[in-house]
């Protein structure tokens, strides 16, 4: 990797395939994962609720700010449903580089993915599956990003090569 610092934010709808891209990232490229789901999972078990208008932010960067430390890229997911996700990869701009990848997936392919997940994952309805699928794909069409991964036209490790090539670009993408 190169001497650069930073964080990949994966964002997409449930089911499109960010972890398994954070996966092959880490396989590949030494790129540490932190899934956000298991920050939510821990502060749901300790009886926290979300934010009334930033939901999981606040709990999500600093678990990345801290895996930083003692790495130099972590990658991370977020939905994109709601503005704080976005607003995530800008907080973190403030501290190191971050490369934007938008992964993405139709409807009917993200519902069947959902139906066959194991846990753990936080609990999501097929409604909100839809509206958050719908409100992601909304807000990524007004938001700059440096890639785009389509988990149905693209193989994932492949994909992930190319974004692992982001990162050793001489400045952002």
């Amino acid at each position: 990797m190169a001497d650069s610092t930073g964080v990949v934010v994966l964002f997409g709808p449930k089911a499109v395939g960010k972890s398994t891209i954070a996966t092959l990232l880490e396989e590949h490229g030494g790129v540490h994962h932190v899934d956000p789901d298991l920050v939510v999972r821990a502060l749901l078990a300790a009886g926290t609720e979300p934010h009334a208008d930033t939901g999981w932010l606040d709990a999500v960067q600093r678990e990345v700010l801290e895996e930083l430390v003692h790495h130099r890229w972590v990658a991370v997911e977020a939905t994109g449903a709601w503005q704080s996700d976005w607003v995530l990869a800008e907080r973190l701009g403030v501290h190191v580089r971050v490369v934007r990848v938008w992964v993405t997936a139709s409807l009917p392919t993200t519902l069947r993915r959902m139906a066959s997940r194991q846990p753990p994952r936080v609990a999501c309805t097929e409604q909100e599956a839809r509206w958050i699928h719908a409100a992601a794909t909304r807000r990524a069409a007004q938001q700059r990003v440096h890639a785009v991964v389509d988990t149905e036209l693209v193989v994932p490790l492949p994909a992930a090569r190319r974004v692992l090539g982001l990162l050793t670009a001489p400045e952002a993408p």
